[in-house]
């Protein structure tokens, strides 16, 4: 069965005014791009596993997906799980959501910084990827804190995130065009290293067995497929109207003469890389529970 509506879930209060920070766009173009993405990062940084912590899913679980965005996670999860499993993905905006959709998948409008107080302790996994473009320094500390709050004692967050180097050693291009956005992500309170801080902070705030995967990939070579270097470019294109509009760069002109002369050193690197991590840890269980928990699942 199918959706064609919203689900019950829709029903949940939104709160009055949500307020974002995010530096992307929500237009059919991002549409691509994101579910290109998602499914690139799975295999690449995740080795094919849609569920990279090592938790094991049990009849009635409940999945919840933070900054789902078109939904593509939780999709391909519904795919391969029984339907007597339930996912809710969550967005601050809701024009990338999916029209159609499993009876067991549920998506509403929300922001991670405020979720429903019936929540608590009702999730097994919280999957959160690339939000590194969307919260402040401050809304970190509340998202990881509300995620530890809903998830159930032995339940598992993950996060994937971009490893934004300080200093790139490409070429003068390359390092202009990271300055750039270095500076319009810190403008907006964004944490462009958020990769390397993910697991002090998640320890912070109680969570335990906390690891992070770090997978370094080539911008290297062009391919007619979707790769790294695609992705790279993808999202330099995407921040073109925050840098106009920050006014990083004076013209669309300045910006494709700077994004070509980067490519060209990225031709000319072989070792022009950007790593990516995935982050996850464990809320800590129950005292009654011993149990070992492995469950991976492939695209």
């Amino acid at each position: 069965m199918l959706h064609e509506s919203p689900a019950e879930v829709l029903a949940l209060p939104i709160a009055p005014t949500i307020k974002s920070h995010y530096i992307l766009p929500s237009d059919d173009t991002e549409f691509k791009r994101l579910n290109l993405q998602n499914q690139f990062l799975t295999r690449e940084v995740c080795d094919g596993k849609l569920v990279y912590a090592p938790a094991e899913l049990e009849h009635g679980d409940q999945i919840l997906e933070s900054g789902t965005a078109t939904g593509i996670w939780l999709l391909s999860l519904a795919k391969v799980t029984p339907p007597t499993i339930s996912f809710t993905g969550f967005d601050i905006h809701t024009r990338l959501f999916p029209q159609e959709y499993p009876s067991n998948v549920s998506f509403l409008q929300r922001s991670v910084i405020n979720l429903p107080d019936e929540w608590t302790e009702q999730f097994k996994i919280v999957n959160q990827r690339l939000l590194i473009g969307g919260l402040t320094e401050k809304e970190w500390k509340k998202t990881i804190q509300e995620i530890h709050r809903v998830l159930v004692p032995g339940g598992w967050v993950q996060c994937i995130e971009p490893c934004i180097p300080s200093n790139t050693d490409v070429g003068p291009n390359t390092e202009r065009m990271f300055d750039i956005m270095r500076t319009l992500m810190t403008r907006n309170g964004l944490v462009y290293n958020i990769a390397e801080l993910l697991g002090r902070k998640l320890s912070k705030s109680g969570f335990v067995n906390v690891q992070t995967h770090t997978v370094p990939l080539s911008a290297h070579q062009r391919t007619t497929e979707f790769s790294h270097r695609t992705l790279m470019e993808w999202f330099f294109a995407a921040l073109k109207p925050g840098m106009l509009a920050a006014q990083l760069l004076q013209s669309e002109e300045e910006f494709d003469t700077l994004m070509q002369s980067m490519l060209k050193e990225w031709d000319e690197c072989p070792e022009v890389a950007w790593s990516w991590s995935v982050v996850y840890a464990q809320k800590r269980a129950a005292k009654d529970s011993s149990a070992t928990y492995k469950f991976c699942i492939h695209m």
